[in-house]
Parts: structure tokens; C-alpha cells; sequence
């Protein structure tokens, strides 16, 4: 639990290869300015060291497949995503990446810089791309790690531990004839296994051959000492000043990825909330298996649900956990543009329409003791996910820093379309005024107390809340 007054501690996770799917980020990219000013700020270096754009990689199954490729697109989507969280006001007090994901923990942590991150990832790329793909992965749920060592050891270096992503959640690593044979004695003994879709035997000697490349190209990137605490796969613990240098990077591609442990210090180290950044979901789930449930576990990017969606829904539950979300940050591009979230580009600008087809009702008001201060404000609006019968928000007025003033929870407006269930608008003071002014229905006084940012210093704005 957090104490009173305070902000959880917020802990980033960034997944390795195989976590990619076709169109990732594509949508986001499309839909928000701030995601995609961090893509296209990088978009011509990623073009001068892959001979193509991100939006072709994140987009073309075809390119997923070249190595060279798809590992500095899936680091510039992360470092990018990073940097569109704390764009938000999300800002990680600690790190940990999984295999190719620890470049871009590390990127974030400010071991090196965005440019020096995708020189060098870059060079990963091409030293994989130049080594034949062979052998395979298995992910295991084996309950006796040491047994399953055992196991695996008896097979020489034609097999490898390659993860241990969560309790009696293991990846071994190696040829195909050893995984066969693996896999074989892992079911004699009732443990569920997994066959893996890899281009490599990732963390395994099968890929020792590209080591030599990505050791010299790390080996001209200055490493800093992470600003931000970075848990590291080989340790599993927090990276010391002049841990992570070219030969870390060049053990790290061979040895099994710790993440149960990194993960592990992160929440022994006061983390609570943990978010995926970039697509998919395999490290909250493995976070999740060591968790005892007070932890708050957002997954990344999911080709089932649109970004713009899981997006709000996650900037919605951060600040539900007590995470002060810059809201006036996150819709200001749109206002520049004369846009509210969920329109498209070119697309008029829609005017809310009162209905009066249902009745209205409101949870809970609540008002802040900030309140009695007058000055300019917006009201972000957020629509309920799933609520199709009628249109219900949440309704949250704040100041030109962002604190809210006014919170309204559980204000049903009506039959409404549910296409932009799930996402916020940010309205002008004008036009909630307007919207909250139509509903016939609301009170002369409450709807005076939703308003107090536009009626003088002098409103009467009880603090507390009403229940209706």
C-alpha cells in the first residue's frame, strides 16, 4: 500500500523480441502527436541505418522477419512509448528490460541516448541477421529448477537455460535435437512445455557467433551510470556504476535473461505499479505470477485492442492509483488542432448533443478545496468503457496545472453512440458549460458546483461530496 500523500512508485518493462506484432504502434502513431513526435524525431536515422522507415517495420510482416530490422523498430517503439508516458506525467522511478528489451530500459535509465541506442541496436540487428538461424526455444513450467538444470546441463553446449522469466516459468535454449529431448523428459515428468516461434536459440552459444560484431559497435557507445535504477538481466540486481559496458552487452547475449529477479527488485524496492512499454503482455503476466495482488500490472500494446484505447484506459487507472496524469499535456495537440480526442484527421469537430431519451443521474460530486481558487481551466471528460445503453462519463474539471477541482463519477448523459467509449475529451469551459447546462434535469445548484472555475472568485463551492 501507498502511504497517504504519496506517489506510487512506478516501475517500466520492457519486453524482448517476440513480443512484436503487425501494425504495432501503427494506430497510436496515426492518432497522437506526442507518440509520433517521438517516432518521426528518429525516423530518419532509423531510415540511414535499415534503408527503410519504422512505420514499413511496425507495419510489413515480411520486415518482422529480418533481424536487421525488427530489433530497432521494436527499441524505437519502446523508447518512444517511454517517452510518450512521461509526456503524461508517468515517469518511472526504475527499470528492467528483457533481452533485446534491456537496450531500451537501459536507453530510458540514460546510459546512452536514443541515437547512440539505435546505432547499437542496429549493429545487434545485422550481427543476428548474419548468423543462420538454428535450433530452437521452449518455454517450461517447471515447479524443480533444479532439476530442470540438471537436465538441461546433461546436454552440454547444445543446451542453455535462456530464461527465468517468473517462478516455475523457465525458457531453455539450444539445437533441435536437444530441445526434442528436453521437451520429451519435461513431459515425462507432467511439466507443461511450450514450443517457442523464434528466428534464434536466443541466449544460448548457438548465437555466441554474433557476439564479436555487437562487442565492437557497443564498444564505441559511451555508457553513463543509469539516473534512473536499472534492474539487469545477468544479476537480476540493480546495475552498479561501470556494470554495463561493451562486454556486459556481449555476456548478456548468451546468458540467461534473470527477469523474476529484476523484477523482483523492482517491487522489493517500493514499486506498486508496473506498465509494459511496448507491445504485448508476456512481462505482466510473469510480473504478475510473483505478485501477491496489490500491484497494479498494465500491459502493453495489443493487436485485439485499439492504442488509443488501452492508452486512456491505462492513463485512467495510473491516476486512479494515484499517479497525477498530465491531462492538459496530453490533450494539448489536439486543441492546437482544433481537435477532441476520437476525431479523425479532417474530421468536423462534433458538437455534443443533449439527449433526454433516458433520465441522468450522478454517482458522486466531488469538490477539491482548490476550488475556491478562481482561473482558467478544461473539463476532461471520460467516457466508460463498455457502457453501450447509455452514454456515462466521468467528468473531472481542473486548473492550467492539471489538478482537479471538480470530480464527477458515474454522470450518465443519455443514449450515446459508444464510439468513443473508453476515451476522454477534453471540452473547453464553455462547452461543459454547455453540455452540463443541457441536461434539464441537474440542479441549479449542482450544476453551480461543477462550474466553479467560470462563476468568480467569490462562488459558494462547499468542499465535500453529494450522493444522488
Amino acid at each position: 500500500m501507498t502511504a497517504a500523500g504519496t506517489r506510487p512508485r512506478i516501475g517500466f518493462l520492457f519486453p524482448g523480441q517476440s513480443s512484436e506484432y503487425v501494425g504495432m504502434g501503427v494506430e497510436l502513431h496515426r492518432e497522437h502527436p506526442l507518440f509520433r513526435a517521438g517516432i518521426d524525431r528518429h525516423a530518419d536515422q532509423f531510415r540511414r541505418l535499415t534503408g527503410v522507415g519504422p512505420l514499413d517495420v511496425f507495419a510489413d510482416p515480411a520486415a518482422q522477419t529480418r533481424a536487421e530490422l525488427l530489433q530497432p523498430a521494436v527499441f524505437l517503439l519502446q523508447v518512444a512509448l517511454a517517452e510518450f508516458w512521461t509526456s503524461c506525467g508517468v515517469r518511472p522511478d526504475a527499470v528492467v528490460g528483457h533481452s533485446l528489451g534491456e537496450y531500451a530500459a537501459a536507453c530510458v535509465a540514460g546510459v546512452f541516448g536514443v541515437e547512440e541506442g539505435l546505432e547499437l541496436v542496429s549493429a545487434r540487428g545485422r550481427a543476428f541477421a548474419a548468423v543462420p538461424g538454428a535450433g530452437r526455444m521452449v518455454a517450461v513450467g517447471g515447479p524443480d529448477p533444479a532439476e530442470l538444470e540438471r537436465l538441461v546441463a546433461a546436454h552440454g553446449g547444445a543446451a542453455s537455460v535462456a530464461a527465468y522469466n517468473a517462478p516455475e516459468r523457465i525458457v531453455v535454449s539450444g539445437t533441435d535435437t536437444a530441445m526434442g529431448e528436453l521437451a520429451a523428459a519435461f513431459e515425462r515428468r507432467g511439466w507443461l512445455t511450450i514450443p517457442l516461434e523464434t528466428t534464434h536459440a536466443f541466449h544460448s552459444t548457438l548465437v555466441a557467433p554474433a557476439v564479436p560484431a555487437l562487442v565492437a559497435a557497443a564498444g564505441r557507445i559511451r555508457h553513463r551510470t543509469p539516473a534512473v535504477p536499472l534492474a539487469l538481466n545477468l544479476t537480476g540486481g540493480w546495475a552498479a556504476d561501470g556494470e554495463l559496458g561493451a562486454e556486459y552487452w556481449g555476456r548478456q547475449l548468451t546468458s540467461p535473461v534473470r527477469f523474476a529477479a529484476g523484477v523482483r527488485a523492482l517491487m522489493d524496492g517500493g514499486g506498486t505499479v508496473f506498465l509494459e512499454v511496448g507491445p504485448g503482455r508476456t512481462l505482466t503476466t510473469a510480473g504478475r505470477a510473483q505478485s501477491d495482488g496489490s500491484e497494479l500490472w498494465l500491459a502493453g500494446l495489443s493487436p485485439r485492442t485499439p492504442d488509443s484505447v488501452t492508452v486512456l484506459e491505462h492513463l485512467t487507472r495510473l491516476e486512479e492509483a494515484g499517479i497525477p496524469v498530465d491531462w492538459v499535456r496530453y490533450h494539448a495537440p489536439f486543441r492546437a488542432m482544433g481537435r477532441t480526442v476520437g476525431d479523425r484527421p479532417g474530421a468536423d469537430r462534433p458538437t455534443p448533443a443533449p439527449s433526454t431519451e433516458l433520465p441522468f443521474r450522478i454517482e458522486r460530486i466531488v469538490i477539491h478545496e482548490s476550488a475556491s481558487a478562481a482561473g482558467s481551466g478544461v473539463a476532461v471528460v471520460r467516457h466508460r468503457v463498455g457502457e453501450t445503453a447509455r452514454e456515462v462519463v466521468d467528468v473531472s474539471v481542473v486548473d492550467d496545472a492539471g489538478r482537479p477541482v471538480v470530480e464527477v463519477f458515474g454522470l450518465e448523459l443519455g443514449a450515446g453512440t459508444g464510439e468513443e467509449a473508453g476515451g476522454p475529451d477534453q471540452l473547453s469551459p464553455e462547452e461543459a458549460e454547455r453540455l452540463l447546462a443541457s441536461l434539464d434535469t441537474l440542479t441549479e445548484d449542482q450544476l453551480h458546483a461543477l462550474l466553479p472555475l467560470w462563476t468568480g472568485p467569490d462562488a459558494s463551492t462547499p468542499v465535500g461530496s453529494t450522493e444522488e
